[in-house]
């Protein structure tokens, strides 16, 4: 059950139903939008049946709303075709929303919002055969403009070794600072490379030991401008500067989807034609006229200008403005 959940949550409706929204919006009926459909259907009528001696009713209103049929109660369990399981696939992508996650966090941690674009996010070079042709992905996930793999990242993060002294202390007794002052003489990023692979021996005071990873307490800081976060081996190092030209561009996402928001707050259709008037100072129009095409391409917006206007003041980011939208 906890299998089934998992899988309906996160990957079918939180990454594969959210990822392919423009699939599903199409106004054609191309092939990618029938695949998109298809799978979706596919996926849907396998849950109603593996659900059906868990949550008898739910499985039974999804089943008769896809098929049309009586019952599922009645239908065969699905089997697995393992002739379309593709690992290397289902890997790739684990990977790739490791590293959004981990970007993700990386934002937080940093306060910086997701509409807010960045230049770019630093992922070790041993993967990019694995995902160099979903960084696409990743991009839009993390607003980002660029994956940059590099195969040394000691230029963007420190590395500290010390004794996990939980672990070692019972060891190596009265020369556990020995093997302190030990971690503090080797080449951290080195040893850790190294110890990851196998133990290695070392000798204090005339006693060899194998150190294995378990051994230590690995201490992984970023470099200025930079943050890091990491799961397991996986390291993903968020360049955390924020240009001119991406602050103006985070103000112009921000005000789109203020923009959004309000038409549907305001009953609007989808295909409703606008015209947006906004009162804001200086320096912010300057940043949203750099964006204007943009703004009224995603907003279906005719007219984009300022004027004066007495309705409430609007948080955007760091500065105030006022918007109206008119239905055309």
């Amino acid at each position: 059950v906890h299998m089934i959940s998992d899988f309906v949550v996160e990957d079918l409706s939180n990454w594969y139903i959210r990822r392919n929204r423009k699939r599903f919006w199409s106004k054609d009926l191309t092939a990618s939008k029938k695949a998109v459909y298809k799978t979706t259907f596919d996926a849907l009528l396998t849950i109603s049946k593996l659900i059906a001696p868990v949550t008898p009713f739910i499985s039974e209103e999804v089943y008769r709303s896809l098929t049309g049929e009586k019952t599922v109660h009645t239908s065969l369990l699905p089997e697995a075709n393992e002739s379309l399981i593709d690992t290397q696939i289902e890997s790739s992508m684990d990977l790739v929303r490791k590293i959004v996650n981990l970007g993700r966090a990386s934002r937080e941690k940093e306060s910086i919002k997701v509409r807010q674009p960045l230049s770019k996010i630093i992922v070790d070079g041993a993967y990019k055969d694995k995902i160099a042709e979903l960084t696409g992905l990743i991009k839009e996930e993390l607003n980002i403009k660029e994956v940059d793999f590099e195969n040394d990242l000691s230029d963007f993060m420190d590395y500290f070794l010390k004794p996990d002294f939980r672990v070692v202390g019972k060891i190596f007794q009265s020369k556990v600072n020995d093997f302190a002052k030990f971690l503090a003489s080797v080449d951290a990023k080195e040893f850790i490379e190294a110890v990851e692979k196998a133990p290695q021996e070392i000798t204090l005071a005339d006693t060899k030991y194998e150190v294995s990873k378990d051994y230590l307490d690995i201490r992984i800081t970023a470099k200025e401008g930079f943050d890091v976060e990491m799961d397991g081996n996986v390291f993903v190092i968020l360049d955390t500067e924020i240009t001119k030209d991406l602050l103006d561009e985070g103000y112009a996402r921000e005000f789109t989807s203020k923009v959004q928001n309000m038409r549907k707050d305001s009953g609007f259709e989808v295909t409703d034609r606008i015209n947006i008037y906004y009162q804001a100072d200086d320096e912010l129009e300057a940043s949203l006229e750099k964006f204007k095409e943009e703004i009224k391409k995603e907003t279906l917006a005719d007219k984009f200008e300022r004027k004066d206007l007495a309705s409430e003041q609007l948080e955007l980011n760091d500065k105030k403005v006022k918007i109206e939208l008119e239905r055309k």
